[in-house]
């Protein structure tokens, strides 16, 4: 059985690109892990994974994923396997996702668009429901 499921935060922006003979969305990003046990100092050692999303799963993390998001997937551990124009062989090892959730809130932007003139912005934290 190959099922991976993380919860991490997300390095950089997600790329999105369209496979030449299908059109179909192909969304890649990197989640940060950190490992579950401390270190003597404290501190705890972070894991890079690399990710790839197909489909509409795809669409969703390329418009409303970015740098920082927390995120949960669920998945599968894929591993590729190419030969350079040198002929050595190499392997790479992802994460192929097929679910994939928003586990925050998106960036607040209040403060990047100010509130219409007679508005005031409300966080939605002050709202009772």
């Amino acid at each position: 059985m190959n099922t991976v499921n993380l919860i991490g935060r997300l390095t950089k922006d997600v790329e999105l690109r369209y496979l030449p003979t299908t059109g179909t969305p192909v969304a890649t990003f990197s989640m940060a892990i950190d490992r579950d046990y401390k270190k003597q100092d404290g501190s705890r050692d972070t894991d890079f994974i690399p990710v790839e999303v197909m489909g509409k799963p795809a669409d969703f993390c390329a418009n409303y994923l970015g740098k920082g998001r927390l995120v949960a997937i669920e998945g599968s551990v894929r591993v590729d396997r190419y030969v350079t124009e040198a002929g050595e062989n190499r392997t790479f090892t992802k994460v192929s996702a097929k679910k994939v959730k928003a586990l925050d809130k998106k960036k607040d932007y209040a403060s990047v668009e100010p509130a219409p003139e007679g508005f005031q912005v409300v966080n939605d934290d002050e709202i009772p429901f």
